[in-house]
């Protein structure tokens, strides 16, 4: 069973395609995107080591370190810091039975215009604060569409607009993100859907993801398991001051 590395990995080179410039060392890699900072751990860091991550990041934008060496370390004492915590669990590779649903289209993205829908879908659904409000290109720019190893799904319910996700094949693995259904389509099967697509479209490889509390149960029920609990420090960004105050 491949281990929460191949997350990181993965997830370091996924950001990669998308951030305007990033740099890496032997502990940590950093991405920077229009309005947020990504910084990924690949090394044990202590808290003040995290603390000080965070405010290497300027106020006016938003930063997430991501932890999957501690866990279970100690928060930050800084009170506009939040943490999350979720499971690393990834998936050996193999087959799954797909589903299908006459109400329910799944397409491969390939045009620009299409995956702004699903970008859309994305950080609107979950949400995803540092994308918001949703901006045209920020999460998702349209050169992702020409990046070997990406590969968007967007799912339509009754012709609208119903859940997404991405994925991102570094050669070793392949790493899930964003699985989102908006609220009005929730409790029909797309994450299921939408999932099991994505694992037939890559039989020969592992997969990896972080799961949020709702999303677990799905994951096991296709064979994911947990192999690693990440902490995800997270600063809202500082708005800037009123110039007419």
């Amino acid at each position: 069973m491949i281990g929460p590395d191949a997350y990181v990995e993965n997830a370091a080179a996924m950001w990669s395609a998308v951030a305007l410039h990033t740099r890496r060392d032997q502990s940590c890699f950093r991405a920077e995107l229009p309005r947020a900072t990504r910084l990924i751990l690949r090394a044990p860091l202590s808290t003040e080591g995290v603390s000080g991550l965070l405010d290497s990041v300027p106020p006016a934008k938003s930063a997430v370190v991501e932890d999957v060496f501690g866990g279970g370390a100690a928060e930050p004492a800084d009170p506009a810091v939040r943490v999350l915590r979720m499971p690393v669990m990834v998936r050996p590779a193999g087959t799954v039975g797909t589903t299908s649903d006459g109400d329910v289209r799944i397409v491969c993205v390939s045009d620009p215009a299409e995956l702004a829908v699903a970008e859309r879908t994305m950080v609107e659904g979950f949400p995803l604060p540092a994308f918001l409000p949703w901006r045209s290109g920020e999460a998702l720019p349209a050169a992702v569409l020409t990046v070997p190893g990406w590969s968007v799904r967007l799912a339509y319910r009754r012709g609208e607009p119903a859940a997404a996700t991405y994925t991102y094949d570094d050669g070793r693995v392949v790493g899930l993100y964003w699985l989102v259904t908006s609220p009005s389509h929730r409790s029909a099967g797309l994450g299921r859907a939408l999932l099991t697509q994505a694992i037939a479209a890559h039989p020969d490889r592992p997969f990896t993801l972080v799961a949020t509390d709702a999303g677990r149960p799905l994951y096991e029920s296709l064979g994911f398991r947990t192999v690693a609990t990440t902490g995800w420090y997270l600063r809202a960004p500082v708005p800037a001051p009123d110039p007419h105050r």
